[in-house]
């Protein structure tokens, strides 16, 4: 190795005419909350799942959306997050109770489907987000909205409204 040449250099190669340069310091150690690997796994569990509860022949079950998933870095846990259409806490908890049956049933489908050592436990449960974003919605939904008549009233006076244009739409340039 040559001394002159520190850590982090660039080491440049020349296959078939072309230069290929290559960093040459070590690579850094990602944090173990954002994992490449974990990343890719709860991509492919969220599909799994999906799939399974798809495949679910059961009436009581309305549409039901995997939103994401996330296994913990010891691969022993899978929070499942779902979200449906319907709002109502009663019917919540009748899902969650229809979902947890089908609990061992989807543990195996993932043992069949991914190629993991151990299978991790599945814990499905509401997401969070989309019922606050369905929270926040409502709200804005039940404010007044007399703000739209005023915003058109507080535009610049020098300026005309398209819409309310007497002038004909004809213009020629000389």
């Amino acid at each position: 190795m040559d001394p002159t040449r520190h850590r982090g250099d660039l080491d440049a190669k020349i296959l078939d005419g072309v230069a290929v340069s290559r960093h040459r310091s070590s690579r850094k150690k990602s944090s173990t909350k954002h994992y490449p690997r974990t990343a890719r796994l709860n991509a492919l569990l969220q599909q799994v799942v999906a799939e399974h509860l798809e495949r679910l022949d059961d009436e009581r079950l309305p549409f039901i959306t995997v939103t994401g998933t996330e296994i913990d870095n010891d691969l022993n846990r899978c929070d499942v997050f779902i979200s449906t259409l319907e709002n109502d806490p009663d019917a919540d908890e009748e899902i969650l109770s229809i979902l947890s049956e089908q609990r061992i049933p989807l543990q195996s489908a993932i043992a069949q489907q991914v190629k993991l050592r151990k299978t991790p436990e599945v814990v499905i449960q509401f997401d969070p987000s989309v019922r606050a974003g369905a929270r926040i919605d409502s709200i804005l939904a039940s404010l007044d909205l007399t703000g739209e008549e005023s915003e058109s009233d507080s535009a610049d006076p020098g300026v005309q409204d398209p819409d309310t244009d007497s002038e004909p739409d004809d213009v020629t340039f000389e």
